[in-house]
């Protein structure tokens, strides 16, 4: 029997969760979408902005969704920076579009650093396309180091230091000979966004406006962390807080937590 979703204006979203768990504590925060569509409409604003890519001439498909081994021991890792309102956004498409099997799968994956992005396709497609990532729309728009090269010095004595040193620690990599840039008119303005972490400083602000997670989720994280919530992490990261049975993250997440280098 399908859980019926009360009148926003009487219930919070924590509240009704916390109600959910007498029906099912596995069942926490994958009942129901969560993101607000105000929320969702800003956040595809921002994705509206990035120049689209075609990746139908990579003969090796799905390649940047995967690390090599001497990525991996360089700390790479795969959908990463991800954003929790990023993260919301994917988990209600998930619940939207995939088999109860498929999600489960997914949503109980908390492994935080993988080698190959859990929605690759064995045929190295991107299955959440529509609600892809920040971090995987803006791989791939630019093909040489030294474009990437020119924008940092186009910026240098406008924005602060340490943002062009970001965004040349990132943007470097993402480099791909191998895509074809759709929106060429987008580019100019994109470059200059991603190197004054225009993107990333919106991602933030909706990411730490956002009461997602239950009362005793919240709590729990903040006497672990000593932080209010976690902005961005990986899929496996916010799955292993968000998604598994409260039994099990009191149990597991201290010593998760302990051992992770990428949640913030």
């Amino acid at each position: 029997m399908p859980l019926s979703i009360p009148d926003e204006t009487h219930f919070t979203i924590s509240t009704y969760l916390k109600k959910a768990q007498k029906v099912s504590d596995s069942l926490l925060q994958i009942a129901l979408p969560i993101l607000p569509e105000d929320m969702r409409t800003r956040l595809n604003a921002v994705y509206a902005q990035i120049p689209a890519v075609s990746c139908a001439g990579c003969d090796t498909p799905g390649s940047c969704c995967e690390l090599t081994d001497a990525e991996y021991n360089d700390d790479f890792a795969t959908m990463y920076p991800l954003y929790a309102v990023e993260y919301i956004n994917i988990t209600d498409y998930v619940r939207a579009h995939f088999d109860p099997k498929k999600q489960r799968e997914l949503l109980n994956t908390v492994e935080e650093r993988p080698r190959r992005c859990p929605f690759l396709t064995p045929e190295g497609g991107c299955s959440i396309h529509p609600a892809r990532p920040l971090t995987c729309r803006t791989y791939g728009i630019l093909n040489q180091v030294s474009q990437v090269n020119a924008t940092a010095e186009s910026a240098r004595d406008k924005v602060p230091w340490q943002w062009i040193s970001s965004f040349l620690s990132t943007e470097r990599y993402t480099v791909c000979p191998k895509t074809k840039l759709k929106e060429a008119d987008k580019v100019d303005a994109h470059m200059q966004a991603m190197v004054s972490l225009e993107y990333e400083r919106e991602l933030i602000y909706m990411s730490d406006t956002l009461n997602w997670l239950d009362a005793d989720r919240r709590e729990l994280f903040q006497q672990i962390t000593k932080k209010t919530h976690p902005t961005r992490w990986t899929w496996g990261g916010f799955n292993a807080l968000a998604q598994k049975p409260l039994k099990w993250v009191k149990h597991h997440f201290a010593n998760l937590w302990k051992t992770s280098f990428l949640g913030e």
